[in-house]
């Protein structure tokens, strides 16, 4: 239903200094990931302690916690030749000492991730070709002692390590190799699970979950695993220094109200731990984003970006910034007219992010389209899209984020370097299990940092974007494109089908009056707009113009579904 004017009333009114090379122990088949979190699981307990100068070691690897110390496995400088040692740390990150390690599988790294007894004094150094050294600890020395060397048959390097204290078995896992479960007594791999999604570097056992929480993917991130079924639990979380991942080790941190904690080490310039919590939900990260003055309904939203011509809508907004300064980038290319040529999924029109197409000043840029969605009417909404990679390398504002606010962020789907370079499906991306409350307002947003061309080495179109929403919780009010001088559209969902919805605004504040049905959410005086009726599917909807001169003018606005005598939602917004 259409009517000639909505809301007559309105029509009266930034290089750094050059360092020796780093030297990176690395998984040649994981791509960098994000990372950077700030509180929550994984926020940081302590350091980063920088474990390279004091030790003048930068192929450091593993690290445990054991004997009131970090213990870290180091190889030697790059630029004085290997030498094989496990440093020691104060909790503080001061360096105490190092301690010979034998080395015995003569691999060019030597240890990696280690796992301790200290009721027993041992120490177990994991290295290549299922080798591992045992280490015994020295309580009046503070040092430690080659005792022996066990010959296992774990296939690989015995990278990861932990042990379950359970039973006594120990876990490893080699890069993206399997998780495999051997008896350090015997040497033999009693289990083993093929786990080729998890890149691990370093294990710890968390006593409180009989989990593994492993170091790893890429630019190191913590990641849940199940030792009984063999697989990552979905529980994971990046870390704020990133680089490529080291070693890790579980234990309880007084530091840490919740306690649990994991130390973790990070092969980056210089190499440090960090400690990080494990307790708690993945935590959210602020980015600073254009947010769009509108909102449209996420239930039964469909966007091909035919409709707009290139002109960015009122319930949309682009960000093409220089990452450091924050500032606008003009070769920052982000729009939604496929203005590049390069074509899109259907149609013409795509979103693409990336570098200007002609440019040949290479450097990072940041973009971002972000949506104004309401999602009171339903209680979970599951996104799907098409989507092309030219060439991502991942950085941590890479992804699709949702948020309540427009200012702590929930990344929802990360790899975009996981793409092919052609136009390919992304689907089954849940919207609702993340720290921010989708029954409301919220925001979507899909964001892209890199330093090359869209279409030449980088670049990320997407196109075709598509909700599917579930479990409705009642009629559902929003508008979209409210917007002076536009043509905006009320609508109302999950209405009786067929039934009448009455509808309002107020221009004084949103109510409450009270009412034999519940609140009206409407200050007096308020003015009733012509009825609508749903269609079969529940939905009712009118268009009208907006005044030109109404910018910048607050609406209240509230609906009433005639059939269940339910109010909908009511909406507070201020006219663009």
């Amino acid at each position: 239903m259409k009517t000639r004017f909505l809301l007559p009333l309105l029509a009266g009114l930034g290089l750094a200094a050059a360092a020796p090379a780093q030297a990176d122990d690395t998984d040649p088949i994981v791509r960098p990931a994000p990372s950077a979190p700030s509180r929550g699981l994984g926020s940081v307990v302590a350091g980063p302690y920088d474990v390279e100068t004091p030790t003048f070691d930068n192929r450091c690897l593993g690290v445990e916690y054991a004997w009131g110390h970090y213990w870290v496995t180091g190889a030697g400088h790059t630029t004085t030749g290997y030498n094989y040692m496990i440093h020691k740390f104060d909790t503080n990150g001061n360096y105490l000492a190092s301690y010979p390690q034998p080395n015995t599988s003569a691999g060019p790294w030597g240890g990696r991730d280690m796992e301790a007894d200290e009721p027993a004094n041992t120490l177990w150094v994991g290295e290549d070709n299922g080798i591992v050294d045992v280490m015994n600890y020295d309580p009046v020395t503070g040092g430690l002692i080659y005792n022996s060397t066990v010959y296992t048959a774990v296939i690989g390097t015995v990278r990861a390590l932990c042990r379950n204290p359970n039973t006594g078995t120990f876990f490893t896992k080699d890069f993206s190799g399997d998780l495999q479960e051997f008896d350090m007594n015997t040497g033999l791999v009693v289990n083993s699970w093929a786990l080729p999604t998890l890149s691990a570097y370093g294990f710890g056992w968390d006593y409180t979950t009989n989990m593994i929480w492993a170091v790893g993917g890429a630019s190191t991130r913590l990641v849940e695993v199940d030792p009984v079924a063999g697989t990552t639990t979905g529980t994971e979380v990046g870390t704020v220094l990133g680089g490529a991942p080291g070693g890790g080790d579980v234990y309880d941190d007084p530091r840490n109200p919740n306690l649990v904690s994991i130390v973790a080490l990070h092969q980056t310039a210089p190499d440090s731990i960090v400690v990080y919590d494990t307790v708690g939900p993945p935590p959210g990260l602020n980015w600073t984003v254009n947010l769009p003055s509108g909102r449209v309904a996420a239930a039964g939203l469909f966007d091909d970006f035919e409709a707009y011509g290139g002109v960015v809508p009122p319930h949309m907004a682009l960000t093409a910034i220089e990452p450091v300064s924050g500032l606008p980038d003009p070769e920052a290319w982000c729009n939604i007219g496929g203005a590049s040529g390069l074509g899109a999924s259907s149609g013409t029109a795509c979103l693409e992010m990336g570098l200007d197409p002609t440019s040949i000043n290479y450097h990072t840029v940041r973009n971002a389209l972000v949506v104004g969605l309401d999602g009171g009417g339903f209680s979970s909404h599951t996104l799907d899209f098409m989507a092309i990679d030219y060439g991502e390398e991942l950085n941590s504002f890479d992804g699709v984020w949702v948020s309540a606010d427009g200012v702590e962020w929930f990344q929802v789907y990360t790899d975009w370097g996981a793409l092919a370079q052609f136009w390919q499906a992304v689907t089954g991306i849940d919207l609702s299990s993340t720290g921010a409350v989708t029954t409301g307002s919220f925001y979507l947003m899909f964001g892209q940092e890199d330093n090359y061309p869209y279409g030449y080495l980088d670049g990320v179109g997407v196109d075709d974007l598509s909700i599917t929403s579930a479990g409705p919780t009642g009629p559902f009010l929003s508008v979209s494109n409210l917007v002076a001088g536009g043509v905006a559209t009320i609508q109302v969902v999950n209405a009786t089908p067929g039934g009448v919805v009455r509808h309002g605004y107020s221009l004084t504040g949103g109510g409450p009056v009270s009412t034999p049905y519940g609140d009206l959410l409407l200050s007096p005086p308020f003015t009733e707009l012509p009825p609508m009726t749903a269609n079969a599917s529940g939905v009712a909807s009118m268009s009208a113009p907006v005044p030109p001169q109404a910018s910048g003018v607050a609406v209240w606005l509230h609906a009433f579904d005639l059939g269940s005598l339910t109010f909908t939602n009511g909406l507070a917004e201020v006219i663009g």
